[in-house]
């Protein structure tokens, strides 16, 4: 991991974690997503186990295991996954780029909204091809904060923006890393690489809530990091909530809309 995950681990942030993967079930975990039941799947950087929740529940029979460097966050996945019925998985605290799995272990590698916050990524994805089978795929899927593009515009969105953006590098994380998921796949040896860029678009309208809840979703994400942008890269604390509150109606701006850029990247080992 990176010297700092920039979201913290508190109870707000965990539930936080479930409410985004709930937001992202239908429109991005399980698009063109299919597995077999006799799968084994691993999940790196598991976090709290709601993305695993949402795998067990549209596919019940599939055998998974997760690992996440905090051991707050596996205590957390155990619970929460225990409420949706699924016990005896196998969660391990541990580092991703020394997976604690023997060679050839696993059918299926996943991720999500991990390697943004990750220093070394050649380093786990050279470990997530080590334990898998020969033929086992790995999905992994980030996004590219630099294409978040809203309308109207405001210089304190942009401000915003660019400081989250700030933070990850400030972190040794990499804000863009969704861009590069083909080439650092192929890096280190996977083969039929595929990098799919799937657009995201909202504007606003009388019929639709879909802008808002778009609204609602990324404030969710920016607004417990301001102090930290404030304390740790010196930003300016007034300007940064003003680019949060701009963003925040932006549904009451008239010729609303935003776009974001998501990256679905896949490999076969």
């Amino acid at each position: 991991m990176s010297k700092e995950y920039i979201h913290g681990y508190s109870h707000q942030e965990q539930q936080r974690l479930v409410k985004q993967a709930q937001y992202w079930r239908e429109k991005l975990l399980l698009r063109d997503f299919k597995l077999s039941p006799s799968e084994y799947l691993l999940e790196i950087g598991c976090g709290v186990g709601a993305v695993l929740g949402i795998i067990l529940e549209s596919f019940p029979d599939l055998r998974v295991a997760g690992i996440d460097l905090e051991s707050t966050q596996i205590e957390c996945a155990h619970q929460y996954l225990h409420t949706l019925g699924f016990d005896n998985i196998d969660l391990r605290v541990g580092d991703a780029s020394q997976l604690p799995w023997s060679d050839a272990s696993f059918d299926h590698v996943y991720a999500i909204w991990f390697l943004e916050h990750v220093s070394n990524p050649n380093a786990i994805l050279e470990e997530a091809y080590r334990v898998l089978k020969p033929g086992g795929r790995i999905t992994i899927t980030e996004t590219d904060y630099k294409t978040h593009l809203i309308w109207p515009d405001s210089p304190d969105y942009q401000y915003l923006l660019q400081s989250y953006c700030e933070m990850f590098l400030y972190a040794d994380g990499n804000p863009c890393i969704g861009r590069i998921l083909g080439p650092l796949l192929t890096s280190v040896g996977f083969r039929e690489v595929t990098n799919i860029p799937w657009g995201f678009y909202h504007f606003g309208s009388t019929e639709s809530q879909d802008l808002q809840k778009w609204v609602e979703y990324i404030y969710s994400c920016i607004e417990p990091t301001l102090m930290e942008m404030t304390r740790k890269l010196g930003k300016d604390f007034q300007r940064l909530e003003a680019g949060l509150e701009f963003f925040r109606n932006l549904a009451n701006q008239p010729e609303c809309a935003a776009a974001l850029t998501i990256y679905r990247a896949s490999g076969k080992r």
